[in-house]
């Protein structure tokens, strides 16, 4: 398989993972598990061609402990996270009834008015799009030539934007603010992802793949005029999904703004540590009595 139909496949493969209550089956608490089971699948794949390429004169360049350490960081946050999310308790009806927006703080308080399914599908429709917008990169004969890199740090990049929220949501187990609007209905506020609220996954990863597609272009084109417009358009879609969530009444501007920080730091992170030039940043994981660490040493 030529390496563009294999990239038009991966993405076209990933973005429907974005449906999968259409694919899977129509519960919502099998969401994340869906989504992480096939990441996961599909990430050992791209990994097991690793070994057997060599990327001279790239600005990225792929070592073997480091992804791996990367992969398995991923999959054991998803873990605990689907772990933590399997054992969350739906509000009952007397806490729902209990809620009072007044006890949200007022930067937040906003979004408790919000109740919008259109304004979550679009969201939903969006973050797919980001998904799928650093298969643009294909059509730079730079990017084909190193293709496994850029691909191995996408799906890196991919996996720690949505396995990190979700771990976050399972431990704070926040109320999303639509569960405080009347006009929403009961059946969706008796639900596990009703407390699912910190931080957002969508904000994490619209940012992350915005943030990811403009370094790597700029890396790539480091004279590019179109540079300003890569970053710009790319930032911009991802903003719009954080605003559409918070008009959807699914999440508060503080559960965004923390989605959209993280996110972009991944997004810039995981190609900064490929870098060619950055080979002084040394990668380790441990375990330990006090459990397991990720230690990042750069080398001055």
């Amino acid at each position: 398989m030529g390496i563009n139909s294999f990239t038009y496949l991966s993405f076209y493969l990933l973005s429907n993972t974005h449906y999968e209550k259409n694919i899977f089956n129509k519960s919502e608490d099998h969401y994340f598990f869906n989504q992480f089971i096939f990441r996961l699948v599909f990430s050992l794949l791209i990994f097991n061609s690793i070994q057997s390429s060599c990327f001279a004169q790239s600005p990225y360049k792929l070592d073997v402990k480091r992804e791996s350490i990367i992969f398995l960081s991923g999959m054991g946050l998803g873990m605990i996270g689907l772990t933590i999310n399997d054992d969350i308790e739906p509000l009952t009806l007397n806490e729902i009834n209990a809620l009072n927006r007044d006890d949200i703080n007022n930067f937040d308080r906003g979004a408790t008015y919000n109740w919008s399914p259109d304004a979550g599908t679009a969201s939903d429709i969006l973050l797919t799009a980001t998904i799928l917008a650093p298969a643009l990169l294909t059509f730079s004969d730079e990017v084909r030539n190193y293709f496994t890199p850029v691909l191995t740090m996408y799906f890196q990049t991919l996996i720690l934007a949505e396995t990190l929220p979700l771990m976050l949501k399972g431990i704070t187990q926040r109320t999303r603010p639509f569960v405080y609007n009347e006009n929403a209905p009961l059946e969706e506020k008796e639900t596990q992802n009703a407390r699912r609220s910190f931080y957002s996954g969508h904000a994490s990863v619209a940012f992350a793949m915005a943030v990811f597609l403009s370094t790597v272009y700029s890396d790539f084109h480091p004279n590019s005029e179109l540079k300003p417009f890569v970053w710009g358009v790319s930032l911009l879609a991802a903003t719009t999904v954080g605003y559409l969530r918070y008009a959807a009444g699914r999440h508060f501007p503080t559960d965004i703004i923390t989605g959209a920080l993280v996110g972009s730091t991944l997004g810039y992170f995981i190609p900064f540590i490929h870098r060619t030039n950055e080979s002084d940043l040394d990668v380790s994981f441990g375990i330990n009595g006090n459990g397991s660490t990720l230690n990042f040493l750069f080398n001055f």
